[in-house]
Parts: C-alpha cells; structure tokens; sequence
C-alpha cells in the first residue's frame, strides 16, 4: 500500500485494499444497477442484506470455507479443480461475487449467474481414491456448501456486528440464504430455520474428518495473504478469528482446542486477543468501507420508479 495515500486519504486507500483482497476477480455479468424497481430475490430490509452488509462477513465466509472442507468430497472436488495456493484471492473473489449477485443482484442477474454456476460445477465431478463420487451439482453437496457458509456467517454476524440479529430475524437469514442451494438446483429439502440447521449439522457430524488435503488448506491461510503489507497483516488477524469462529466439534477436529495450533498460547487467552484484535480490525474497515457502492447500486435499482427510469 502506498504509505503516502494511506496518510492523505486513509479511508480510500482502506476501500482499494478491501476491493483488491475480496474482488480480485469476479463472475461475468454481474452488476447491480439494472433494471429498476427489481428487488431481486429479497431486497432492503431484508435479514439477508442487513447481515451481508456488514464487513463481518469477511471472517465467517472464511470460517465456512474451513468448515465445508471437513468434509472429505467437497475438498477432495474442490482440490481436484481448482487451486488456492496459485491464485487464492482470485477464487476468494469469485466466491464472493457469487453471494453479492445471489444477495444484491436483480433477478436476471441472480438467473444468468446461477446458470453460470451450474455449468461451472459440471466440470467438477470426478471419484475418490477410495471410491467415493463427488460431483459440486449434487443436491447434497449444494445444500452442505450452502449450510456451512449460512452457519459461519451468522456467528461471526452474532459475535462481531454492533447490532447483531435476534431471534425470527435468525430464521429468516436462514430461510433467504437457503435459496442459494435452491436456486442452484438442490432438489431435497434444505435447512431454513435455527432448528433445522442445528439439526443438519448434527446428523452431517459422524461424515467429517480432518483428511491431509484439508491440513493443507489450513496451511495455507494460516500464512499472510492479500495484495499489500497492511492486507497481509490483517489476515493473519481474520484467519484466527474464522477458526475460532467455528464450533467446538469442528475446532476439536482441526486440533485447536486446548492448546491451539495457530499458536502456543493457551485457548483461553488466545479466544480473548483474537476476538479483541478481530474487532478492531473489523472496526477500522468498518469505518473505512462504510456503504461499497454495490449496496448503493442495489438499494438505489430496488427502490426506482421504472416509469421515472425509463424517461430519465
């Protein structure tokens, strides 16, 4: 980062670090301006754009992916066809722009880029070692990816939003993120309400294990990432906090209960300084970021005349 832009305008040189880490690369297509008066599939005041909206998202999108890759097909699929290790924020961004057009998106953007995405998982489909199918189209795998992002992102939500949902709100996150396995084809019942959630991943338990291709993963993000000094600084801050953001049974698996394996420091104490340093450093993109300009866009396209449009 240039120190010099970092002193005269530190919030704008915060906005063009988050842009460069989280939308290294994006899904052709998707745009949030068009065409007016479409909400897309939820709109403002919705519980799934208030909880997107805020940079607390960073750390339980990445908690998901740590979580989803307890599960042996998903990251034997996932290690198959693609690759973090040779351009890991281009697929971090590509994740992301997914869930910002399913979350922001008008409805032909949200249908153009699920197609997309369906095509795309065509491509990953394949056998075990062992056996085992895998395929990114299967109904299983779709609500399994969706369930442990929905999961991840409401507790890091809870922990580390100022004004946190409760109660129906809860439910009703669920119930709207649930449409991104639907809308991708899942053909089984998928999980939509606390309850049901709990309940899914009580039965999906006895199928995870830490296997040698998720270690790696961890490895992996457990060293610094992102485009700048101050990017990698922060990441190392963010990947603590996604592991402890998981729940104990999955921590447990990944060995980070009791003494922890990110460091040497006893779990308690280390829980306090990661959550305490998480918050500042979600604090200051907080302040920094205020409203990306797709929230703009999006709120701007849902709530515009389409007459007053049309002869704009």
């Amino acid at each position: 980062m240039d120190l010099l832009a970092l002193a005269t305008s530190p919030k704008d040189a915060i906005k063009d670090t988050w842009i460069k880490t989280v939308g290294a690369d994006s899904l052709p297509g998707v745009q949030f301006s068009e065409p007016a008066g479409d909400p897309g599939l939820y709109g403002p005041g919705s519980a799934i754009w208030y909880v997107h909206s805020d940079v607390a998202t960073l750390v339980g999108g990445l908690s998901g992916l740590l979580l989803g890759a307890l599960h042996q097909p998903t990251m034997h699929g996932t290690n198959q066809h693609s690759s973090y290790t040779d351009d890991p924020l281009a697929r971090l961004g590509r994740t992301a722009s997914f869930v910002n057009a399913m979350t922001w998106g008008a409805m032909p953007v949200v249908d153009k880029t699920c197609d997309m995405v369906r095509k795309m998982h065509k491509l990953v489909v394949g056998t075990m070692p062992d056996g085992r199918p895998y395929s990114a189209n299967a109904s299983e795998q779709l609500v399994w990816t969706a369930m442990t992002q929905s999961h991840s992102i409401m507790r890091a939500h809870q922990r580390y939003h100022p004004k946190p949902l409760a109660g129906a709100r809860i439910d009703e996150y669920y119930s709207q993120y649930a449409q991104f396995a639907i809308k991708l084809g899942a053909d089984i019942p998928v999980p939509s309400s606390r309850t049901e959630v709990d309940d899914y991943f009580r039965e999906m338990r006895s199928l995870l294990t830490f296997a040698e291709e998720t270690a790696e993963l961890a490895d992996y993000f457990r060293r610094p990432f992102g485009p700048d000094p101050i990017a990698k600084a922060s990441s190392i801050i963010i990947t603590r906090a996604a592991f402890d953001t998981m729940p104990g049974w999955a921590q447990r698996l990944y060995g980070i209960r009791g003494a922890s394996r990110i460091s040497a420091i006893p779990k308690r104490i280390d829980t306090i300084a990661t959550r305490n340093a998480a918050k500042l450093v979600l604090g200051v993109l907080r302040w920094g970021i205020e409203e990306p300009l797709i929230q703009i866009e999006a709120r701007n396209r849902s709530e515009a005349s389409v007459g007053v449009a049309a002869t704009a």
